[in-house]
Formats: C-alpha cells, sequence, structure tokens
C-alpha cells in the first residue's frame, strides 16, 4: 500500500484502483495463458493426430487385409532381419496407421485409385482441358503434303513441251551472242 488513507473517499478510490489493478491482472494472465496454448497448440495437433492414427482399428477385411500385406512387404525388405524390437514395433505402428488412414479416407482412396487405374487403361490419353496438342507432322509428312499440294494445283495445266532447233556449234568453247 502506498497512500495513506485518511477518509472515506480516500478508501473508496484505493479500493476502485485495487479492482482495476485485478481486472487488468487477469487480462494479463489469459493473454499469457493464450499465448502458451496457441504455442503449444502445433504439439497438440500432432499428439491428437498420432494418437488418431495410432488407436485400435475396428477388426474388418480391410484390417486383415492391410495386416497380412504390411507383414508380407516388411519380410522381404531388410526390416525383417533386424532384431527384435524392431520387427515387432514397426509392423504394429505400420498396420495400424495404414489401417486408421485407410478408414477415415476410404471413399476419397478409392475414388481416386479407380480414375487412375480408368486413365492408365483408356486407350486415348486424357489431357486436362486447357491443353489440346496438335500432332506435329515430320518432314516426310510434310514433304508429300507439299508435293499433292502442287501436283493437284498444275496437273490440267500441263503441255507438252515445244522443240526448238538449234543450230550445231562448231567448237564448244565459242562465245555466243544472244539478242537480248
Amino acid at each position: 500500500m502506498k497512500t495513506k488513507i485518511e477518509n472515506q473517499s480516500d478508501l473508496q478510490a484505493e479500493r476502485a484502483r485495487l479492482k482495476n489493478q485485478l481486472e487488468v491482472s487477469k487480462v494479463k494472465i489469459r493473454r499469457q495463458f493464450d499465448g502458451i496454448k496457441e504455442d503449444i497448440s502445433p504439439a497438440r495437433q500432432v499428439m491428437q493426430t498420432v494418437s488418431s492414427l495410432m488407436a485400435k482399428p475396428k477388426s474388418n477385411l480391410l484390417s486383415t487385409g492391410i495386416g497380412r500385406s504390411v507383414d508380407l512387404a516388411l519380410q522381404l525388405t531388410p526390416l525383417g532381419r533386424a532384431a527384435w524390437p524392431l520387427r515387432f514395433l514397426v509392423p504394429f505402428a505400420a498396420k495400424r496407421i495404414t489401417t486408421n488412414f485407410l478408414n477415415s479416407n476410404g471413399p476419397q482412396m478409392l475414388e481416386k485409385s479407380l480414375t487412375w487405374v480408368k486413365n492408365v487403361t483408356s486407350d486415348e490419353p486424357v489431357l486436362p482441358a486447357y491443353l489440346e496438342i496438335k500432332p506435329q507432322k515430320s518432314a516426310k509428312e510434310k514433304f508429300f503434303s507439299w508435293l499433292k499440294q502442287v501436283t493437284e494445283d498444275h496437273e490440267t495445266d500441263i503441255r507438252e513441251a515445244e522443240v526448238v532447233e538449234t543450230l550445231p556449234l562448231d567448237s564448244p568453247y565459242s562465245n555466243i551472242r544472244t539478242p537480248l
């Protein structure tokens, strides 16, 4: 207490000041607590994700199939010859994670896989709508199309060549003058 209280109005003023200080302290603590929550939020999200992926999956045909395939796949890797804790923990975690992931995202994964199979097995390639690729002609095809265009236009205009008589030259090296 810093101020000396001498009358009732001083007491009321001091009381109001202390209530105000209490409210300010509560707001500061709440802000600090919210800041701590925000700092811990990524860790909390990671823990929630890990706990949801590591939860015990429902026992159904999907989990059985995934369990068998994970066991088989991991036995064929170097992990199959590792120390016994790794041979136990890694398949356990892999089975749980894949089963829970596929249980939660099953319809989307099924749709994506079916569209992928459809695209792979279709005869014509699936291109995005904004791409229209025109096949380019090879040089041979370009030449023959040019030849076809040239011969089609002038096919009827071909006349027989006229033979012009020439004078015999005395020597092949003589100068020939032409009237031009």
